[in-house]
Formats: structure tokens, C-alpha cells, sequence
């Protein structure tokens, strides 16, 4: 699908004059004539048209040319399950001016892979170690799962092995599950404010932690919305004195993941929101974020409230559990993150089932931001470790991709923030949208293409094709404002930035390998490279970038498991596709750069670790596979990236067990350092 010029129209006004002409005295709102008089303006209706552009590439998606639909419908008796008959899961489409239309065609019409599961196919995915009748195997989408893999077990140490084998395949969730909890401790700040210390807590601190807060963490998980939090929320807070209410325990954990935004300003040496310098300067009262877990006296002073309000299933609720999972995920500890996940779908379930939900308004579209966090933080985990699902997934097709309505009172217009770092939110808006969309085409993935055989015949080579194109869609038509630079994984390493000094693995073999730029598709338009303008934008930006990668390693991976399966029946495309996975396993956004540094902010960062160490456990593989050809697969620069990788483990190991067992297991590949 080749952009239109409605796709350039729509980018064009996320950098609008509205956008540019920023009134700098005043701190959030930026409000044009237009919107002052209550009229439709062309800022808001930027948001509605792109929105409209992800629904046209959606249906373009769907419409799957007939070429390969036999390839597809083959896949239908492997993919259902007794009682789960698949069904095509999208998203309720949405009209140029934000109203429901009908839903796209049905899969008898035209069957496309479930854009998710309910939870059953994670238990055939798991049970399913012998061929089915026609030969074929499910593979495991977990990385976690790599060492698992037939022909992996034939190449990976002994000693690792066995060590694997004592641990049990569970050990992830066994490990995390029997740390120790966190810390019930609360530090008073300052000491001498003693038990009342939340009540004399300064305005501009409160402030402060507040703005780093939105203008890190809630742009890619956009949980809250800016204006009800600091028109509402936090008055009634300081009002109750923080008193035992849903207010209390929201600004609270605000404040614990203000602590950690904060310290990414300061690693990152960027100016805090507010001030006017270039360069990251102490405010007044920095302390507050030292402690040996940043937010730590904030995050308990909520969790003893919430005890007593744990019924609620309300919004407030719901984004209170969802920003616990966020602080969870920080730390990172992922069995409380999925058990406060598992606690906001309950209050997902409970407002949008058996209630009628008008989506139109600022209330129904806030349980529709709130169910997309909830739904995506919750494949993540739950397919890497094969958590129970919420059945959260069943409401996909009822529940419409936000439309960020702003909040609206007595007396004012609603009106689309500027950050105060002055960001539009539209910006960061577009990219939630976009990470929708492409988890569709993730998910894809993962039903469409992990299959093997011992024939050879998968996977299949047309549905690979489709999925190709389907991620290539995606990207180029995102907004311009958003679209980033792919440029290939390169070894050198700014002295600057140093990578600390673990194992090489050796022998590296002289691979031959063809460009990386011949395995991508069109070059997309080159990006400004200087450094961004906020972590919040850093962060979005690696994330959206990171994505595109994770999707075209994740088609590459059941190739490598032919690969190390089965290496004397790979064909020609077979390698190409191979080397491409390879590829772009390599040079993740967010271990390059600033985040070297800046590490407080890195999202989902179990996640990470979980996905670096299947990678290293499949380098080592394809750098020890008996075929030369399939060792030649390897791309440039593929050793410097194991050192990067092993990096990242060893800074999260000493806050994660399954982590640190995880770095055991890999160091196990070079008995000899």
C-alpha cells in the first residue's frame, strides 16, 4: 500500500502551528482561538484522522491476496483446539470522525490468524512435543523456551543442560515467586517530619515529581490523563491530607515513578520539566528520590491504603493497579508485575462486561486506554512464561482503540496538552495507536508462522511472505513525525560509552554474509540523529523502533529453528531468512545511546533480559552448528552485540533472581573464564 496524501495531510499537523506556537506562559495548556470557542480545530481533528489512517491500513491488512489464502486456511486444523474454534480477532474499526463501524469480515469469509489468544493456545503450545499427524510441531514463542529447542539441546554444553534440568522448566516463575517481598519499610521524608511527614510535604516536590512522572512514564504507558490528574486528583489528595482514598493511592504511585523519571533526567543529564537550563540541575529537594528503591516511601504509603479499598473496580482502581505493575516492572519484580496486571483486568472486566460503555465520551474512552495498557502489558508476560491469562483478549472486539478525548469541566473547553517540556501529546498518542496496531501483526506472527516439520514444509513460505509485508505496511505509513531511521546493527562503539568487558564467544567464524541493507525493505526517509528532546521522547522513539525489530527477529526465529533442526533441508530463502532473523536480534534501541545511561526509564525491562538471553543461547548455536553454511549465517558484528546483551543482564541480575540464574546458565557457555 502506497501512502496517500491524506497520510502526509495527517503527519503535517502533528507539527501544526498550534503545536510550534507555544504560549510559554501558561504551563500546560496551549489553547488556539479556535479551541477557545468551543469549535472543532484542526489539532483535534488530527488525532481522529490518524486514527482513521491505522483503521484504513488495518482492513488492508485483512484483505490477505488469495495467493496464499490456501497456504493460510492448511494452518486452520493445527491452529484450533477442541472448543476453541479460532476466530478473527480485530479492532473495531473507526470512522473519519471517531463514530463505530461494522467490524471487518469474518474468518470464514476471509481467515486471517487470530490477533490473540485467550489463554488455550498457550497450553497446546507447551503440551505439544510430539508431531500431530500431519508432522507438525508447535514452537515456543518464549525466549526462555530457546533452550528447550531439539536441536539446541544437541549443541548447547552438557553442563548447562543438566544444570536446566535440576532447575526444572519452571524456574522463572518458581525464583520470582519465592523472593523475598518488598520491603513494608517507609522512610519518612525529611527523617525529622516524622509520621505526618505526606501532609508537609512541599508543593513545588510534589510538582516536580509529579511533571517527571508524565513526561516519562505516561507517555508510552498512558495510563493517565494529565488533566483530570492535576485539575482532580491531586487537589483531593492533599486535601484529605492523603487521607485512605482512590486519590491518595493514585498520586502516591505517581510520585514513587516521579522518583525514578527523575533520576532518568539526571542520568541522561537532561533539564527537569520546568526549568530553563540545558542540562539536568538539582532542585531543592533531590534527596527525596535517593533511597535504595527510588519511590520505595511513596509506593508503601499506597499500598497501605489501597488494603483498605481493594474491592473498588472502578477506573481509578484499575489505573492505580496498572501503575504498581508499572513500578513492579521497573524494578524489576515480574510476578508482582503480572499479579497487579491480572488485578487492573478484573477491573477491566468488570466495567466493560454486562454495562452499556459509551466510548464517544471522556469516560468510555478512559476504559479504553486503560484496557489496551492492561491487554498489552499482559501478552508480554504471559507469553514469556506461560502466566494463566485474564480473558481479557475476549473483548478485544468490543473495545475500540482510545481516541485520548480530552476531559472537560464546567466552564472550559477541552484541550490537548502540551507537556512541559513541549511535547504535544498528540505525539506520544500516535505511537500508542501505532504499538496497537503492530501488536496485531506481532501476534500474527506468533499464530501464523511457528510451525515446524521434520519434512521441511514449514514454515510456510507465502505466509512469511504476507507477514513481511504486513510489518512493511506498518512502518511506512506511519506519520512522518514519527518515523525513524533503520539503519543495520554496527560493532563500533563510541569509547564514550564503554561496554563492560564480558566473554567474547569464540571460535567466530569467517562468515560471508550479505548486506544487511539487501535484507530490509525500502530505505525509509532519513531522521534528525541529535540527541532527543526529552527521556519521555527517547523513550517512545527506541520503543517504536525496537518494535519493528522484535517483529522481523520474531518471523526469523522458526527459520533458526530449522535451521539448527534440520540444516541439510534449509533452501536458499531459508538462509536469507535466517540471517535476517540474526539481524535484527542485533542493536535494540534501548541498550544503544543515551540509554547506556539512562537506565531508570527502560520500559518492560524483564522483558528485555528475558529476550537477550534466548538471543545469546541462539548466537551460540548458529556459531556452533556443524553446518558451515548455516554458521555463515551469522551477521557483522554479532560478538560485540553477546557483550551488550550479557551487559544488560548483569545490571538487572542483582535486583532479579530469575535474572541472575539466567546470567549462571549463559556463563556456563565459557566454562573457561
Amino acid at each position: 500500500m502506497n501512502p496517500g496524501p491524506d497520510v502526509d495531510y495527517v503527519s503535517h499537523w502533528v507539527w501544526s502551528a498550534c503545536i510550534m506556537n507555544v504560549n510559554h506562559q501558561s504551563e500546560y495548556f496551549d489553547a488556539c482561538g479556535v479551541c477557545q470557542l468551543l469549535m472543532p480545530c484542526r489539532r483535534d481533528q488530527s488525532l481522529t484522522m490518524i486514527m482513521s489512517t491505522l483503521h484504513r491500513l488495518e482492513t488492508k491488512l485483512e484483505n490477505i491476496p488469495s495467493s496464499i489464502l490456501s497456504d493460510l486456511q492448511s494452518l486452520r486444523g493445527q491452529m484450533n483446539t477442541p472448543g476453541h474454534d479460532l476466530q478473527m480477532h480485530s479492532l473495531p474499526a473507526l470512522g473519519d470522525e471517531g463514530q463505530l463501524m461494522p467490524t471487518l469480515p469474518t474468518a470464514g469469509d476471509n481467515f486471517t490468524p487470530a490477533a490473540a489468544g485467550d489463554g488455550d493456545d498457550f497450553e497446546l503450545e507447551e503440551s505439544q512435543i510430539k508431531p500431530d499427524s500431519a508432522g507438525r510441531v508447535s514452537i515456543s514463542f518464549s525466549q526462555h523456551g530457546v533452550i528447550q529447542w531439539p536441536g539446541a539441546r544437541q549443541i548447547l554444553p552438557k553442563q548447562l543442560l543438566a544444570t536446566y534440568e535440576m532447575l526444572g522448566k519452571n524456574y522463572v516463575i518458581e525464583l520470582e515467586s519465592e523472593r523475598p517481598p518488598l520491603s513494608m519499610f517507609t522512610s519518612s521524608f525529611p527523617l525529622q517530619a516524622g509520621d505526618h511527614w505526606l501532609e508537609v510535604l512541599p508543593l513545588a516536590m510534589i510538582r516536580g515529581l509529579a511533571d517527571a512522572f508524565f513526561d516519562v512514564f505516561n507517555p508510552f504507558t498512558p495510563i493517565m490523563d494529565r488533566g483530570f490528574f492535576f485539575s482532580f486528583t491531586l487537589g483531593s489528595a492533599i486535601e484529605s491530607g492523603f487521607g485512605y482514598n482512590l486519590e491518595s493511592c493514585l498520586v502516591l504511585n505517581v510520585l514513587a515513578l516521579g522518583c525514578l523519571a527523575v533520576l532518568a533526567y539526571q542520568e541522561g543529564n537532561y533539564p527537569l520539566p520546568g526549568t530553563q537550563g540545558h542540562r539536568f540541575e538539582p532542585p531543592d529537594w533531590i534527596n527525596v528520590v535517593y533511597e535504595e528503591q527510588p519511590g520505595l516511601r511513596f509506593f508503601n504509603e499506597a499500598r497501605r491504603r489501597i488494603g483498605f479499598l481493594m474491592c473498588d473496580n472502578d477506573i481509578q482502581s484499575c489505573q492505580f493497579y496498572l501503575l504498581s505493575s508499572v513500578y513492579y516492572n521497573q524494578i524489576p519484580r515480574p510476578m508482582d508485575s503480572w499479579a497487579m496486571i491480572h488485578r487492573a483486568a478484573t477491573c477491566c472486566l468488570s466495567m466493560l462486561t454486562n454495562h452499556q460503555v459509551n466510548f464517544d465520551v471522556w469516560e468510555g474512552d478512559m476504559k479504553s486506554r486503560v484496557y489496551w495498557n492492561c491487554l498489552m502489558n499482559e501478552t508480554i508476560l504471559v507469553q514469556e512464561l506461560h502466566l494463566p491469562s485474564s480473558g481479557l483478549s475476549r473483548l478485544e472486539e468490543q473495545v475500540p482503540i482510545p481516541k485520548f478525548i480530552g476531559f472537560e469541566t464546567t466552564g472550559y473547553a477541552s484541550n490537548r496538552f502540551i507537556s512541559s517540556s513541549g511535547v504535544d501529546d498528540s505525539y506520544f498518542q500516535y505511537h500508542f495507536l501505532a504499538q496497537v496496531a503492530h501488536r496485531i501483526i506481532l501476534t500474527r506472527i506468533r499464530h501464523s508462522l511457528y510451525f515446524y516439520s521434520d519434512s521441511g514444509t514449514f514454515p510456510l513460505p507465502a505466509v512469511n511472505t504476507e507477514l513481511h509485508h504486513q510489518l512493511e505496511q506498518w512502518r511506512t505509513n506511519l506519520p512522518t513525525s514519527i518515523q525513524f531511521n533503520h539503519a543495520p546493527y554496527s560493532s563500533h562503539i563510541p569509547s564514550s560509552h564503554p561496554t563492560p568487558g564480558t566473554p567474547s564467544i569464540h571460535p567466530s567464524p569467517a562468515a560471508s554474509v550479505a548486506s544487511p541493507a539487501q535484507l530490509s525493505s525500502p530505505r525509509p526517509r532519513p531522521t534528525d540523529q541529535t540527541r532527543s528532546r526529552t527521556p519521555g521522547t527517547a523513550v517512545t522513539d527506541a520503543m517504536l523502533h525496537g518494535r519493528y525489530l522484535i517483529a522481523r527477529f520474531h518471523i526469523g526465529r522458526p527459520y533458526i529453528y530449522k535451521a539448527l533442526s534440520i540444516p541439510h533441508l534449509l533452501t536458499e530463502e531459508d538462509f536469507v531468512q535466517v540471517r535476517s532473523g540474526l539481524q535484527n536480534a542485533m542493536g535494540w534501541p534501548v541498550t544503544q545511546g543515551v540509554f547506556r545511561r539512562m537506565k531508570s526509564c527502560i520500559p518492560i525491562r524483564f522483558a528485555f533480559c528475558s529476550q537477550f538471553f534466548g538471543q545469546i543461547l541462539l548466537f551460540y548455536c548458529i556459531a556452533h552448528s556443524p553446518s558451515q553454511r548455516v554458521r555463515e549465517t551469522l551477521p557483522d558484528g554479532w560478538e560485540r552485540w553477546n557483550e551488550e546483551m550479557l551487559g544488560f543482564l548483569e545490571d538487572c541480575a542483582p535486583n532479579s533472581p530469575a535474572v541472575a540464574q539466567d546470567l549462571d546458565l549463559l556463563r556456563s557457555l565459557w566454562p573457561e573464564n
